[in-house]
């Protein structure tokens, strides 16, 4: 990758994060098992949010409350599995930008994911 993209991943995923309500935010950390108080910027943890707020605003995108009894458990998923993969391939520091918004895409692929098989998919069949 290139280092103007590098800084193209490190100006956008603050403007993404800003359209998303706060209260959405702590409400989605919550349900994910992480505690809003913990000031905790390790790598996992800037990741992990990375991921919600990607399914916060895919959630957005496609219309969908994410807090719907049949929405609400991607957020446990989420953190249980870029935890799983992060602990397993720790990002470099000069990488974690990078990261970042690759989480943050990840989030938005589990909404699309979740709609599909909620949804999309019912109508097809």
């Amino acid at each position: 990758m290139k280092e103007d993209d590098s800084a193209e991943y490190q100006d956008s995923l603050p403007i993404l994060a800003g359209k998303i309500p706060l209260d959405d935010l702590l409400r989605a950390t919550k349900e994910a098992g992480i505690v809003a108080a913990q000031k905790n910027s390790s790598p996992l943890n800037r990741c992990i949010l990375a991921g919600i707020l990607g399914a916060l605003h895919g959630f957005s995108e496609r219309e969908l409350s994410p807090f719907l009894p049949t929405h609400i458990s991607l957020f446990p998923e989420i953190k249980e599995e870029l935890t799983k993969a992060i602990t397993e391939n720790p990002p470099n520091p000069e990488e974690i930008q990078i990261w970042l918004k690759e989480c943050f895409e990840y989030g938005i692929k589990k909404v699309y994911h979740l709609e599909w098989k909620l949804y999309s998919s019912q109508e097809l069949y």
